[in-house]
């Protein structure tokens, strides 16, 4: 039986984002692409023209990914509760990055190996998840405390905290749960936004 070409697309944009993942951009040569997916290069430039193409495919995805649970929340539903809120966004913002397709990990981990077309593609890419975090951050902080400018260093300061849990988890000893961590990264940001 053959398989459709929207599942050999797939396999490759995660074998890519797995590749990605763990070993960085340069490791995600096609032929280890290829290699990792179980499929032969032909396969590959059926789906797509290069690496450059496809990996504009994978950030944006992840991008979209990331915005899609972000968006779910729903700022609106926590009006009364922003602590909440914000723990609910760090909850969207994890369920991405831990997403088994592993595309926002890559995102995360290849961002700054970037060539500087592609690295110009991600940051168009991650603008509205960036844009709808400063929503949140302005509403949890009761829309008073914070401008437009301070949210976004916020959000940047959240995304590094947040980004770097996975190498915290894998550290020996390091023994809190993703829920404590969520909660103290609330804790943090909501005192300071409150303070």
């Amino acid at each position: 039986m053959t398989e459709s070409p929207l599942s050999t697309r797939q396999r490759i944009l995660t074998g890519a984002a797995l590749l990605f993942s763990e070993h960085g951009y340069a490791q995600g040569s096609i032929r280890n692409i290829t290699s990792t997916c179980g499929i032969q290069g032909p396969s590959f430039y059926h789906h797509f023209r290069s690496k450059e193409e496809m990996t504009a495919v994978l950030l944006r995805e992840a991008a979209a990914q990331a915005f899609a649970e972000l968006e779910c929340i729903g700022p609106e539903l926590y009006a009364g509760d922003p602590k909440a809120l914000l723990e609910a966004a760090i909850d969207a913002h994890l369920r991405a990055y831990f997403n088994p397709n592993r595309m926002l990990a890559a995102l995360v981990r290849i961002y700054r190996q970037l060539p500087p077309d592609l690295f110009m593609v991600t940051r168009e890419a991650l603008r509205p998840l960036r844009d709808q975090w400063v929503e949140v951050i302005k509403v949890a902080s009761g829309n008073r405390f914070v401008d437009t400018d301070k949210a976004k260093a916020i959000t940047l300061v959240l995304f590094g905290a947040m980004n770097a849990m996975a190498d915290w988890q894998e550290r020996p000893g390091f023994a809190m749960p993703l829920p404590a961590l969520r909660r103290l990264f609330a804790d943090l940001i909501f005192s300071g936004l409150r303070g």
